[in-house]
């Protein structure tokens, strides 16, 4: 198992960096910082002007994400990504979001 394992941490380390790009590129104002130690992201969308709860604007555009206030008053105005997926589907994700 470890050859396979190598190489899912590789693709989830390469979505932590590209998802910098990707949220410049289609979500401007996304404060995002790379996890050290997790495949899931917290995506900071106060900025999108999208209430206490983005995910809902992202379920309604075709994305589902991990509910900011579901982990407390901090998690207003945030969305939680997993980045435990392809390149592909990571950057599909970011777009959809975009709406």
């Amino acid at each position: 198992g470890d050859p396979w394992l190598d190489a899912v941490l590789g693709v989830v380390d390469e979505n932590r960096h590209s998802l910098t790009d990707l949220l410049a590129e289609y979500l401007p104002g996304v404060v995002y910082e790379p996890p050290s130690a997790t495949y899931l992201a917290w995506m900071d969308c106060r900025a999108l002007d999208l209430g206490d709860d983005p995910a809902e604007t992202f379920r309604a555009r075709g994305v589902e994400l991990s509910s900011g206030p579901q982990f407390g008053p901090p998690g207003a105005g945030h969305a939680r990504i997993n980045l435990a997926t392809s390149p592909a589907v990571l950057a599909a994700t970011v777009e959809a979001m975009a709406g």
